[in-house]
């Protein structure tokens, strides 16, 4: 799971966020083509083991489209060193 909202200390503009957010949730999805990105709104109460958060009052909101999924990468490569970790 991906959160949208961006955190506190995040100083960048919200559609940078959300482009990295996508990018990361949308490549899980490449790797089973049964699977679809998507949001859901709820109420985070806990943390799992992986930090994840654990919802409740779960509510789907909608698919998100190739076209859009392709838009957030464009962008996310545009604006970020995409690749390149902190040992390069």
């Amino acid at each position: 799971m991906t959160v949208l909202d961006a955190e506190r200390w995040w100083t960048r503009p919200l559609r940078d966020w959300l482009a990295r957010q996508v990018c990361k949730y949308a490549g899980l999805a490449e790797a089973d083509e049964e699977r679809r990105p998507w949001v859901l709104a709820g109420r985070v109460v806990a943390r799992g083991p992986d930090h994840e958060p654990l919802l409740v009052d779960v509510e789907p909101v909608a698919w998100l489209s190739d076209a859009l999924v392709e838009q957030a990468r464009a962008h996310y490569h545009a604006v970020f060193d995409a690749g390149r970790d902190s040992t390069d």
